[in-house]
């Protein structure tokens, strides 16, 4: 009996998690009439979707001839549009405000069928480190507010389903996903993987160098507009903007914000070569579909830290990591040091990225009330890890030429 317990697939199990905690919340709300996200560090904005209704309140105003890019006066929070003007023309479909609810329910529903599908069978253990970072509060944070990054996660794994037959069926979803949404293009990584995958690289960066071309003026807009914070968000912009909050009053000026994001990005940088040359040339064993998964996800994770500041749902793509990290600290072979502390890592950031992470014992004040968030010096190493994950194969490839040519 024992036996065939450990051979259910661990994705049985994160299925399980899943369905009992939204069974818990939806029961809450039925009793209160309230859901209690901010128990498990979301802090709701008072309207269920909230950055869906974003979405589709601007399908409203384009039905009514209103443009709504980038300005959108029919949202409810009168925020600006922080995604590409596309998404202002879905409303001539007729969708609009009245089918956020059932369009919110249908992108988290999406979510965790993608998240579940891209895992492929998992032990129970991997199953339970699964549904902790599935169900950490930075992924949530997407979920309660019904944000469109969900629908990028989607098509990306699609993408990653797609790829192993073959590589331009792959890029289709991925490039899909990057003129919706831009961030999606650096996915991409996962065709740079292997050599026959470059061809399908090349013409999807082209492709979407041309987009980016013709968008150009549209794209510094939103660059204008998306609003910058330090709660709730993660990337290297972020870590100037909370030194400069508490600790580094001198920097003021626009050039010297980018000399230190710069420096902040040089440190990892060199701190993921230290990991690359730490480790020797080794391989463990290889599963296709975790590598592409991991390289993904990864690569979305290094290229959105770079450029600057994240709302932290979009590290719901740190979960396509999950299943290659838990095969290399049980089978060894990683490409860079200790990928027990680099996961150890990945999930505590997702469970601490949060205006109010769900601390025990009320450690939830002391936390909240430091000066420095500590989880951005986590995202920062795991910055690090996961760069020297992704240049180890090339660096370790070079090594003899390097030293034949020395």
């Amino acid at each position: 009996m024992s036996r065939r317990l450990l051979e259910i697939d661990g994705r049985v199990l994160a299925a399980l998690v899943i369905g009992v905690f939204f069974v818990t919340l939806l029961s809450v709300r039925a009793a209160t009439g309230t859901t209690p996200w901010a128990k498990v560090g979301v802090h709701p904005l008072g309207s269920s979707f909230a950055d869906l209704r974003s979405v589709t309140s601007s399908w409203d105003c384009e039905r009514r001839g209103i443009t709504a890019f980038p300005n959108n006066p029919c949202d409810p929070f009168h925020r600006p549009a922080n995604y590409p003007r596309i998404w202002t023309k879905v409303g001539h479909i007729g969708l609009g405000g009245q089918d956020t609810v059932a369009l919110g329910i249908a992108l988290g529903v999406l979510f965790f069928l993608a998240a579940l599908a891209a895992a492929g069978p998992l032990t129970l253990g991997e199953g339970a480190v699964y549904s902790a970072a599935l169900l950490a509060p930075a992924t949530l944070l997407g979920v309660e507010r019904g944000n469109v990054d969900l629908l990028m996660f989607a098509l990306v794994v699609v993408g990653l389903l797609l790829v192993r037959r073959s590589p331009w069926a792959g890029a289709l979803p991925i490039v899909l996903a990057a003129v919706l949404k831009l961030f999606p293009a650096f996915a991409l990584a996962v065709l740079v993987r292997r050599r026959e995958r470059w061809p399908a690289a090349l013409a999807s960066v082209v492709l979407l160098v041309v987009y980016v071309a013709a968008t150009l003026s549209d794209i510094r807009t939103l660059r204008h507009v998306i609003p910058r914070v330090v709660v709730d968000s993660y990337g290297a912009g972020v870590i100037v903007e909370a030194l400069r909050l508490h600790h580094l009053q001198w920097v003021q000026s626009a050039a010297e914000v980018r000399y230190v994001r710069v420096a902040i990005l040089a440190l990892g940088v060199a701190l993921a070569l230290a990991f690359v040359l730490r480790r020797r040339s080794e391989q463990g064993e290889l599963d296709e579909k975790r590598l592409d998964a991991f390289w993904a996800g990864a690569g979305v994770y290094v290229g959105t830290y770079v450029f600057g500041s994240n709302f932290d749902y979009r590290l719901a793509f740190l979960v396509l990591c999950v299943p290659q990290l838990c095969t290399w600290c049980r089978r060894g072979g990683s490409p860079a040091p200790w990928p027990v502390a680099a996961l150890t890592i990945l999930v505590v950031t997702l469970w601490l990225s949060s205006a109010q992470p769900p601390l025990p014992f009320g450690l939830q004040s002391w936390y909240v009330g430091l000066r420095f968030p500590p989880e951005e010096v986590l995202n920062w190493l795991l910055f690090a890890w996961l760069c020297a994950a992704l240049a180890a194969p090339t660096v370790h490839r070079l090594r003899p030429r390097l030293a034949r040519a020395g």
